[in-house]
C-alpha cells in the first residue's frame, strides 16, 4: 500500500482542517486589509462624479489585483520561500525599495484611515465637545493598536465580519430603492471609457486612485504572509487558495459596483462632491433617513478599524519579514520559528505604523480629498513591484510546471503598462496644475 511522503502528510492534514473551516480562509482577512476606506472613497468619488460610467474600471483593476495576488500566493506556496526572499533574487535594492515603501504606504494609508474612523464613530456617537471627533480618533487608534500589539486580531475578524455584512446590507438597500437603471449600469461595466472634464475630481485622478486602490500595491504581498500564517503550503494548497481568493474579490467588486450604483444615484443628480464623512453619509440618509445615517457609521467604521487592523497587521509581517532577513544584527536563521505577533521587531513595526500618523487629527485635512491623492500616488510602485514577481512567476527553475501561462504574463504586462501610462497622465495633470 502506497503511504506519502512526511512532508506530504502535515499538508494534506492542514487542508483538511482547512475545508472544515473554509470561511475562515486567508482571503477574509485580506478582504478586510484590501476592503478599507480607499476603496469605499475612490468608489463614492466616481459614482458621484461620472455616474455609472467608471464602474468598468472597478472590474478591470479587481481582475489586475486577481493575477497580481494569485501569482504572489503561487510563488511562496510553490516555493516554500517569502515573497522577500523571492524578491531579493531580483536585488538587494529592491528589498530596500520595498521597506521603504511599506512604511511609507501604509503611514500614508493610515492618515486617513484615522480620521475616517473617528469621523464615522462621531456621526454614530457624537461626544459633548467640538473635539468629539478627535477623541473617537484617538481612541481607536489606541485600541486597534493594543490589539495588533498584544496579538488579538482574531476577535476583530470575528467582530468585524458581522458589521462589513451590515454595511454589504446596506449597499443593497442603498442601490436598490435609489432605482438605478440597469441598461446605463451594463454599459458603465462593459463598455469602457473616460469621461470628459469634470468641475469635479478628473477622471484620470479617479482612474489612478481606482487602480491604486483596488488593484493595491503592498498590500497585496500581505495575502501571502497570510497564507504562512494559515499554515497553506507547497502545491496541493494552490486550488484551495484560488478558490479562496477568488471569493474575496467577488466580494470586493460587488461591494464597490454597488457603492458606485448607490453614489451615481443619489449624489451624481444634485452635483454633490464628497469631500468628508457628512458627504459620503447623504449615500445612505438620501434615500433611508436616520436608519441610513446609522448604518452608514456601523458600517463604515467597520470598513476604516478592520483595514486599520488587519492592514496593518499585513504590513508589520512584511518589515519583520524584511527586517529578520536582511538587516545585519537584526537577521536570524530561522524567521519563522516563533510567532511574528510575539516577536518584538514586529511589535515595534506595528508602533511605527499605527502611531505615527495620529498627527493627522490636528491638521484639518479632508479625508476624502486626502485618500485620493494618497491612493492615485501608490500606482507609481505597481511597475516595479508587478515587473519583479512576473520576471519570478515565469522562471521554470523556480516554478515548474506552476510557472506562470500566456494569460497570467499578459495580464500582468498590461498592467505594468496601465499603470505607467496612468501614473504619467496623473503626474502631468498635477504639473499643470502646479504652474497653472
Amino acid at each position: 500500500m502506497a503511504t506519502s511522503s512526511p512532508s506530504q502528510e502535515p499538508e494534506s492534514r492542514s487542508l483538511g482542517r482547512d475545508r472544515a473551516k473554509f470561511s475562515f480562509g486567508p482571503g477574509l482577512v485580506f478582504f478586510l486589509a484590501a476592503t478599507g476606506p480607499g476603496a469605499f472613497v475612490s468608489n463614492s468619488a466616481a459614482g458621484a462624479t461620472y455616474g455609472y460610467s467608471m464602474l468598468w474600471s472597478l472590474a478591470l483593476a479587481l481582475s489586475f489585483r486577481f493575477v497580481w495576488v494569485n501569482a504572489s500566493a503561487k510563488y511562496v506556496l510553490v516555493t516554500r520561500e517569502s515573497l522577500m526572499q523571492g524578491y531579493a533574487r531580483m536585488g538587494s535594492w529592491l528589498i530596500w525599495v520595498s521597506l521603504a515603501a511599506a512604511i511609507l504606504v501604509r503611514h500614508s494609508s493610515n492618515l486617513y484611515t484615522i480620521l475616517l474612523m473617528g469621523s464615522a464613530a462621531h456621526i454614530l456617537c457624537p461626544l459633548p465637545t467640538a473635539a468629539s471627533g478627535i477623541i473617537w480618533c484617538l481612541a481607536l487608534t489606541m485600541l486597534g493598536f493594543s490589539i495588533m500589539f498584544w496579538g488579538g486580531y482574531s476577535f476583530v475578524e470575528r467582530a468585524c465580519r458581522i458589521l462589513i455584512a451590515i454595511m454589504g446590507g446596506a449597499l443593497i438597500i442603498a442601490a436598490a430603492i435609489s432605482r438605478p437603471d440597469p441598461a446605463s449600469i451594463a454599459r458603465g461595466i462593459f463598455i469602457p471609457s473616460i469621461p470628459g472634464v469634470s468641475s469635479g475630481y478628473s477622471s484620470i485622478l479617479l482612474l489612478a486612485a481606482m487602480i491604486g486602490s483596488q488593484a493595491g500595491s503592498l498590500s497585496n504581498l500581505s495575502y501571502s504572509y497570510f497564507n504562512i500564517e494559515k499554515g497553506w503550503s507547497g502545491p496541493l494548497a494552490l486550488k484551495q487558495q484560488r478558490l479562496d481568493l477568488l471569493i474575496s474579490t467577488g466580494c470586493k467588486f460587488v461591494m464597490g459596483a454597488l457603492l458606485q450604483i448607490a453614489a451615481a444615484t443619489t449624489l451624481f443628480p444634485r452635483g454633490i462632491q464628497p469631500q468628508n464623512a457628512e458627504h459620503l453619509v447623504r449615500i445612505f440618509s438620501e434615500q433611508q433617513g436616520e436608519l441610513g445615517r446609522i448604518i452608514f457609521a456601523l458600517g463604515m467604521g467597520a470598513i476604516c478599524f478592520s483595514n486599520f487592523v488587519s492592514g496593518t497587521t499585513g504590513y508589520a509581517f512584511i518589515v519583520r519579514d524584511i527586517c529578520v532577513r536582511f538587516v545585519p544584527g537584526l537577521a536570524v536563521s530561522q524567521p519563522g520559528s516563533s510567532s511574528p505577533q510575539r516577536d518584538r521587531i514586529y511589535r515595534w513595526a506595528v508602533a511605527l505604523l499605527a502611531l505615527s500618523p495620529v498627527y493627522i487629527i490636528f491638521t484639518g485635512a479632508e479625508p476624502v480629498a486626502l485618500t485620493l491623492v494618497i491612493r492615485s500616488l501608490i500606482v507609481f510602485l505597481i511597475p516595479v513591484l508587478v515587473g519583479a514577481l512576473l520576471n519570478l512567476t515565469s522562471n521554470p527553475k523556480l516554478m515548474g510546471q506552476h510557472r506562470n501561462g500566456w494569460l497570467t504574463n499578459a495580464f500582468m504586462a498590461l498592467l505594468i503598462v496601465i499603470s505607467v501610462y496612468v501614473s504619467a497622465k496623473n503626474a502631468w495633470e498635477w504639473l499643470a496644475k502646479l504652474f497653472a
